[in-house]
């Protein structure tokens, strides 16, 4: 029903109407982001507002930044890079740029950070705390004109108003075994207003969750690197389907996180690449190094497609680069992705680039 015009004499009637409504059927609440709640959410990718399921590339996260070589207890607030890669058996800072657009201030907003081996399915099996810290965001209309150091309930950030860049207060040492290349996750929430389910590391599903899958292999000739990217686990057995496509730099607008430039002027080698896959193995397998072999012999022993039934055991799939010569400015953009029953659930992005 329609509200009465201000002043008429059905306007008392229908409040009452409406108010008998509430008291036996509860509230109806409208899209959430015309309440008065708050929107939290860590981006995807640079244009992200929010919105999910996501069907594109979503392991490449915008917000999640790696200073190497630096204690957190010593760190600024501001981070050094913000296109930084992390740096094995060594101390590692993470900072994430966590959003908040909804009506409503958000008080008390969690930020959790993780780490994971190298997976193309995150779950929270396999999630490696590291750190948490508190942090206070304005709604969506405070938007500040720069960025100010604020205190919140756990110490000092840097504040935009609506969103917030925070340090994790402790230092991650990521494992050399990995070579650095493990795969970070962050979690924003506020547990009464705007929470996320314990359970919940799927970056695609949902916008609490960002994802920074992402492994960079600098080289001035030759560059390679073998890995094994665990396929996580499934709530039931299925058909999975494993990809690893080279792409051009300009597809990756990370690469501009990385370069500290707007325009990037990466182009894609003029040498041939190796890569591809190798048969689906038990997880924590011995990895075969291709890197070993001649380069000639390594595309032969590859894959671009593998599919694979999955059920309830672990298993990874062995994914292998390479390039003889890569020169300054080229850069090899290599995504793998693994869909299950058709529905794309986790990927992870290889880059080779001269250095």
């Amino acid at each position: 029903m329609n509200r009465p015009p201000p002043g008429s004499a059905g306007e008392i009637p229908w409040f009452r109407g409406q108010l008998a409504g509430i008291l036996r059927d509860g509230p109806t609440f409208g899209p959430r982001k015309d309440e008065f709640v708050p929107f939290l959410f860590v981006r995807a990718n640079a244009g992200d507002s929010g919105a999910r399921r996501l069907s594109g590339v979503f392991w490449e996260s915008p917000d999640i930044y790696v200073v190497p070589g630096q204690e957190a207890s010593t760190a600024p607030l501001r981070p050094a890079t913000t296109g930084g890669v992390a740096r094995a058996d060594a101390p590692n800072t993470l900072y994430a740029h966590v959003w908040n657009l909804g009506k409503a201030p958000a008080y008390f907003v969690r930020v959790e950070f993780y780490w994971f081996n190298p997976s193309l399915g995150i779950s929270r099996a396999d999630a490696n705390f590291i750190g948490a810290v508190t942090v206070d965001l304005g709604n969506r209309f405070n938007n500040a004109t720069e960025w100010q150091e604020v205190d919140g309930p756990d110490g000092r950030y840097l504040s935009h108003g609506c969103h917030a860049i925070v340090k994790c207060p402790e230092t991650w040492v990521p494992s050399i075994i990995n070579g650095g290349h493990e795969c970070l996750v962050v979690r924003v929430h506020e547990p009464i207003l705007d929470p996320v389910a314990p359970d919940q590391f799927a970056a695609a599903e949902d916008r609490h969750v960002a994802q920074r899958n992402i492994a960079v292999v600098p080289s001035s000739s030759p560059a390679a690197i073998d890995l094994a990217l665990s396929l996580g686990y499934v709530g039931q057995p299925g058909n999975a389907e494993v990809e690893a496509v080279l792409e051009a730099p300009d597809t990756m607008p990370w690469l501009k996180l990385y370069t500290g430039l707007a325009d990037p002027g990466l182009h894609l080698p003029a040498n041939p690449v190796s890569y591809g896959l190798s048969p689906a193995v038990v997880a924590d397998s011995r990895l075969q190094r291709l890197a070993t072999l001649p380069f000639e012999l390594r595309q032969g022993l590859l894959q671009r497609v593998e599919k694979v039934r999955r059920g309830c055991d672990p298993q990874a799939i062995p994914f292998h680069a390479s390039i003889a010569d890569i020169k300054r400015g080229e850069a090899a953009v290599l995504r793998v992705r693994q869909r299950m029953n058709g529905t794309l659930v986790g990927g992870y992005t290889v880059i080779l680039v001269g250095s």
